[in-house]
């Protein structure tokens, strides 16, 4: 069986970009399934390529190809490359910071950059660069489609050179009963955020327990914009509608927001370093 494909990006679906990145894989093999991670990456935010990537990468069966195209460096000498996960997945990405979180968690066993003298399509050239179509994509349906070997995708180079992204750099002071961390992720849909702290971390190094009730303080500067009190909740039905909840997110980082309300437009809250948050136990 041909390896999956699956593609995120921060195309959206409002124009052609995702088609013809399908279109470039399946003209190699029509047989190759391809999968939608997400389109709807925040344009240009490497960050949020590496979160989206390291909490769907686990859900994937064994031997997935992952094509990740955020790439504000386009053009640019930043390395195109290929990452083998020691789990058995393979990442083809921009060298940018995009596999800051997987190379942390999973591991990276090899890593190539890509030769584009030979895995990049020439049935374009009448283009500037459309790298998402033209190389990694077309790199990823050669692969899948086993006309060339991990090897064939070009020269390895040491892991240890893999970009890291500033943010992941950024870690949360844990202590009993107190966390500062910033926020790592809105979610634009619902209006929730994500913190950069883990859920095992919140729990065994931070001592919070589900049913506490906790003080946290959003802030950007010298301004608060949320500060309050809330439980540390198994679920949004443990508080009424419209009430706020910190909780287990699902993509393993401690989350806040409000059941059934957007907390983002409520609070006018957003993602990035500048943006911290500290809770505290209550009681």
């Amino acid at each position: 069986m041909k390896p999956i494909i699956v593609i995120q990006d921060d195309f959206s679906t409002t124009w052609n970009a995702v088609s013809s990145m399908k279109g470039m894989i399946k003209t190699i093999d029509p047989s190759i399934d391809i999968e939608d991670g997400t389109h709807d990456i925040e344009p240009f935010n490497i960050w949020m390529a590496a979160q989206e990537l390291e909490t769907v990468e686990s859900c994937w069966p064994k031997g997935t190809i992952f094509v990740s195209v955020v790439d504000p460096g386009v053009g640019s000498k930043r390395r195109a490359c290929a990452a083998k996960l020691k789990d058995g997945n393979i990442v083809i990405t921009p060298d940018n910071g995009t596999l800051s979180l997987v190379a942390a968690h999973v591991g990276i066993e090899e890593v190539r950059e890509i030769d584009e003298t030979v895995n990049r399509s020439h049935s374009h050239e009448d283009v500037s660069v459309f790298d998402g179509r033209d190389l990694f994509s077309y790199c990823a349906g050669k692969l899948a489609a086993g006309r060339i070997d991990f090897t064939g995708v070009g020269p390895a180079y040491d892991p240890s050179e893999i970009v890291v992204c500033p943010e992941f750099r950024e870690k949360p002071l844990i202590e009993e009963g107190h966390v500062v961390t910033f926020i790592s992720h809105a979610l634009a849909v619902y209006g929730g955020i994500r913190l950069a702290v883990a859920n095992r971390d919140f729990e065994e190094k931070g001592k919070f327990h589900i049913g506490d009730i906790v003080h946290v303080r959003i802030t950007r500067g010298d301004t608060a914009f949320l500060d309050e009190d809330m439980p540390f909740a198994r679920s949004f039905a443990d508080v009424e509608v419209g009430k706020p909840l910190l909780y287990k997110g699902s993509s393993r980082l401690i989350s806040v927001d409000l059941n059934q309300a957007n907390l983002m437009h409520i609070y006018n809250v957003h993602a990035g370093i500048a943006w911290k948050a500290e809770i505290t136990k209550v009681r």
